[in-house]
């Protein structure tokens, strides 16, 4: 399964807590979604994507993820989001990946863009350290 990643999961750290291994600088092909935008969420270091005709969104492709990968990213990205198809365009083509969506009714934009160079010098430390006691604290999540 293929997924694109525009958030906290394009941190090599982050996607491998939530996976539990590393994947290779070679799994993340570089990929961009037209037609969004993305913001921080209200209350939260974390983006979500808004739709926006006029904006579009830098994030990276990654496949070959099992079905135990994706059990952790749900478990990692909670009841706030959705899993919906998109078209993304990397290399000169369209490509059908899928994507955490946000729900309207659990998340909600900011008007703040979201930027992960930023968000790895001001907010990663702590959202690394609220992830780690999430899993540890579920240790089912280290069987899926």
């Amino acid at each position: 399964m293929r997924f694109f990643f525009y958030g906290t999961l394009l941190d090599r750290d982050v996607t491998a807590l939530v996976l539990g291994r590393r994947l290779p600088p070679a799994a993340f092909l570089p990929a961009t979604l037209a037609g969004h935008a993305r913001r921080r969420a209200q209350g939260g270091s974390y983006p979500v994507i808004i739709r926006d005709p006029r904006s579009k969104v830098a994030g990276a492709i990654v496949g070959g993820l099992s079905p135990r990968d994706v059990a952790r990213l749900a478990a990692y990205e909670g009841p706030g989001y959705r899993v919906v198809p998109l078209k993304v365009g990397s290399a000169g083509r369209l490509i059908t990946v899928s994507v955490f969506e946000p729900v309207a009714s659990r998340l909600k934009p900011s008007r703040e863009a979201w930027d992960l160079t930023a968000w790895q010098r001001g907010a990663k430390r702590a959202f690394v350290a609220r992830v780690s006691r999430a899993f540890s604290a579920h240790p089912g999540y280290s069987r899926l």
